[in-house]
């Protein structure tokens, strides 16, 4: 992570993942990056790839295009 821009597709290096979730376990690792949304793959061995656009990107702040397209307030609430 040495790289001021660092390429959104690019795979985050083991090295990164231990660094950005505390752990060395992978298991640990799996579990907090699923607490957070943040989406990975496991390898055959249990180790979570993860690309940096995952990591910046978690799916809970995704653009929601339910919320974006409500033309109108509900105005039923303010009675």
């Amino acid at each position: 992570m040495n790289q001021v821009m660092v390429d959104m597709n690019q795979l985050m290096s083991d090295a990164d993942v231990a660094t950005v979730t505390g752990f060395s376990s992978v298991s640990k690792q799996c579990e907090l990056l699923a607490d957070h949304g943040i989406h990975y793959v496991k390898d055959r061995n249990g180790c979570p790839h993860v690309t940096w656009y995952s990591f910046n990107h978690p799916t809970h702040l995704r653009f929601n295009n339910n919320l974006a397209h409500n033309e109108e307030p509900d105005f039923a609430s303010m009675d």
